[in-house]
């Protein structure tokens, strides 16, 4: 069993990071041609005021998480039919909120727009393009609950695919609004909304088809089954508000105190951010669902190993794809952008720093929800979250530069990452030690050996040098960062091939 477990982890990496090699290279070129068709306060605009799309996304895999922890469990247990409640529990919640989401959203957005929003062209299609945005995301937000089961069943394949079609039609698109139409803001917005929401339509079929036993509906009349979710939610939502008012926050502070210029540069950073972070949660998403079913069957010892591989793993893979882009950052801009906006270099880096901190504790948070007791978990991380961006706030009111609320940030990620493993420790279950000396003291010690690339130049020309330097990361990772057993099976399977 453990053995064909494995190999679902493997060839479901494999999956998502074919996926990834093509939305990634679709997202650049989208990124580039939407940055010419609309221009820089265009595009401005439309990162902060339809920023929503990504954070529902931020929104949709915390709610995802909710469902798929109580299918995964109920799987975990054999009971198919307790599945089948769960995933209807879910999906009528989800439902309900995405209409008062979506309702709340228009009336809070047009007070926002017409009265804070910094843009020199007509806010009444700001407010277009906000409405567009946030109908698409309400639409995706109602179709969670496939997702989760999606995710809960370990079928990557499906939601790979519709990701790859959705980013070559966003390609198609930004690529058509250089040459093509008038109202290209307008236009492109809507076509990002739709690419958004059409997916839930076609994992509902695949669901139906293929999970029926499960996603069949019906009207589950067992009150208590919707506290236990609601409850077990309740803490998920105040972690999906501090998620929002961070990343939401973050466009809002910015365009508040300066103007859709920087907006443009946070977003070009947001951007490759984005990215690069889904090298790490391509790793971790095949073994997520793992460790919820190990811990779910007793199997507490494979839950922690599957634990300790993935903050080990997400940190060490972050980083070398990290490196390229933190030595030469200017260089990999110009070359994508031609032109860069002012704050995109430092931006870029200090969002980089923040997200390898926080891959740190990658894994984590599927062992405590697994267990349930996820109160503490919850208001102690989200309320540093929140206060980060109170931080944030003071500093940009006093007349720091805007970069000063990345590094607020960074700090509140140290804390968080502290009071992730405090949640940990409380589970009777979990021995921690593991993780520190098999994981974090590795992922260290590799980075304290090449802390000196990002401070000297060894090179004049700047792809050699990101060339020489992704090198040395390598062998350090492989000498230091793996563990014996480790580097003999990744020689056995080269020497294969």
């Amino acid at each position: 069993m453990q053995e064909n477990t494995n190999r679902a982890i493997i060839l479901n990496s494999i999956i998502l990071y074919a996926r990834l090699i093509v939305t990634t290279l679709c997202s650049l070129l989208t990124v580039r041609f939407a940055l010419k068709a609309l221009g820089v306060a265009d595009y401005g605009l439309y990162s902060m005021v339809a920023s929503t799309i990504s954070l529902i996304a931020i929104i949709n895999t915390i709610m995802a998480g909710t469902t798929r922890r109580f299918i995964a469990v109920a799987i975990g247990k054999s009971d198919i039919n307790e599945a089948n409640k769960q995933f209807n529990v879910n999906l009528l919640i989800q439902s309900v909120v995405a209409v008062v989401f979506l309702l709340v959203a228009v009336i809070v957005g047009r007070w926002y727009v017409f009265n804070y929003v910094n843009y020199d062209g007509s806010l009444t299609t700001a407010f277009y393009v906000f409405c567009i945005s946030i109908v698409g995301s309400a639409i995706s937000f109602a179709g969670v609950a496939y997702h989760g089961l999606l995710t809960a069943k370990e079928n990557f394949l499906v939601f790979s695919i519709v990701d790859v079609i959705s980013q070559i039609c966003k390609l198609l698109i930004s690529l058509l609004l250089i040459y093509c139409f008038h109202d290209k803001l307008l236009i492109y917005a809507f076509a990002m909304s739709v690419f958004t929401a059409t997916p839930v339509a076609y994992y509902a079929w695949y669901c139906y088809r293929h999970y029926y036993p499960i996603a069949q509906f019906r009207l589950v009349r067992e009150k208590k089954m919707y506290y236990d979710v609601l409850a077990f939610a309740k803490w998920n939502s105040y972690g999906a508000v501090a998620w929002v008012a961070k990343e939401q926050g973050t466009g809002m502070l910015i365009n508040l105190f300066f103007n859709t210029l920087v907006n443009a540069a946070l977003g070009i950073a947001n951007t490759i951010n984005g990215f690069i972070t889904m090298f790490s949660q391509n790793l971790t998403n095949p073994i997520s669902p793992q460790i919820t079913k190990s811990y779910a069957s007793g199997d507490y010892a494979r839950s922690l190993s599957l634990l300790t591989v993935c903050t080990k793993l997400s940190y060490l893979v972050m980083y070398l794809i990290s490196v390229p882009f933190l030595v030469g950052t200017e260089y990999i801009l110009k070359i994508w952008l031609g032109e860069v906006p002012m704050y995109a270099v430092l931006f870029t880096q200090l969002l980089i720093i923040e997200r390898l901190i926080d891959s740190l504790n990658n894994g984590i948070a599927e062992i405590v929800f697994a267990d349930g007791n996820i109160s503490f978990y919850q208001i102690s991380t989200n309320t540093i979250r929140l206060l980060s961006i109170v931080a944030g706030f003071v500093f940009l009111y006093t007349g720091y530069p805007p970069y000063s609320l990345l590094y607020c940030y960074i700090i509140a990620t140290v804390l968080i990452v502290l009071f992730k493993h405090v949640s940990l420790a409380r589970i009777s279950n979990i021995d921690t030690k593991c993780i520190y000396r098999d994981s974090y003291i590795p992922s260290v010690a590799v980075t304290l050996l090449t802390l000196p690339i990002f401070f000297y130049r060894v090179f004049e020309y700047p792809l050699l040098d990101i060339c020489i330097k992704e090198l040395y990361v390598v062998v350090v990772i492989f000498m230091i960062g793996l563990r014996g057993d480790e580097r003999r099976k990744i020689l056995v399977t080269l020497k294969r091939k």
